[in-house]
């Protein structure tokens, strides 16, 4: 069996034991493609009420709870913690990416799906991940690439983090997926059709095929491998029709 048809059958499987148990139930971290199944699947499944849960706004990766306090009448623990890892010694820290952060996890035998994304923020990550994980981290998480770090546990919702973007601006031809992706990142429209049939492009957290999509202020588009950016806002058009648009690229 595929692995896309495993994971329809793993959420049918919790959605049915949370409806019919009447507990919550949750699915492990799920990556853009495997929301986007969620995402496809979520009429079949609304006999279950569910939501995605990343722990903050611009969440990539996410797990699907099953429940609520309106299907059960009480409110469920949502198993989600926040790890914070920060140098020892600021003056002899290493420059670290979230590449660093993850490979020292993948060190301690934390598997990808047990926890969410990894914000960096100066010499400093927010590994989002599940309770349990965040414990383990807390007590073994001491050294990332050659920096003595310190773990600890914070509130997944008071982290603090201000998410930093970078501001792309410019004209395009038309507010198709494609024209926009290629202003973002700087690639080509043939290299932009090519990540389309590879699947990884995602238009706030749907999966698409095609890139003659158009776009809106404030829709969010995910590209696999490059990055996620923002449409913030349209200009006026030029002369001969153009459109001038802002993005954000999230840094």
């Amino acid at each position: 069996m595929k692995e896309e048809e495993l994971l329809r059958k793993r959420l049918s499987e919790l959605a049915d034991k949370a409806f019919t148990q009447n507990i919550y139930t949750y699915t492990h971290f799920l990556n853009e493609y495997e929301q986007s199944i969620y995402r496809e699947m979520h009429r079949e499944l609304s006999f279950a009420d569910s939501h995605l849960e990343g722990g903050h706004q611009y969440f990539t990766r996410a797990f699907v709870v099953f429940g609520s306090e309106e299907m059960f009448g009480y409110q469920g623990e949502i198993p989600l913690a926040c790890a914070r890892v920060s140098p020892l010694f600021h003056k002899y820290a290493d420059k670290l990416g979230h590449r660093d952060y993850l490979g020292a996890m993948m060190n301690l035998g934390i598997e990808r799906h047990q926890t969410g994304d990894i914000l960096v923020d100066g010499n400093e990550a927010y590994i989002f991940c599940f309770q349990h994980i965040a414990e383990f981290l807390e007590e073994n998480l001491t050294k990332v690439k050659h920096t003595q770090v310190k773990t600890e546990i914070v509130p997944w919702k008071e982290t603090g983090f201000q998410q930093k973007f970078l501001k792309k601006e410019g004209f395009v031809a038309s507010m198709r997926l494609d024209a926009l992706i290629s202003l973002a990142f700087g690639v080509s429209r043939n290299a932009s059709d090519g990540l389309f049939k590879k699947q990884k492009v995602f238009l706030n957290g749907k999966l698409l095929l095609r890139g003659d999509h158009k776009i809106k202020p404030g829709e969010i588009i995910s590209v696999r491998g490059h990055g996620k950016f923002l449409v913030k806002e349209l200009g006026k058009q030029s002369k001969k029709g153009r459109q001038f648009v802002v993005l954000e690229v999230f840094a």
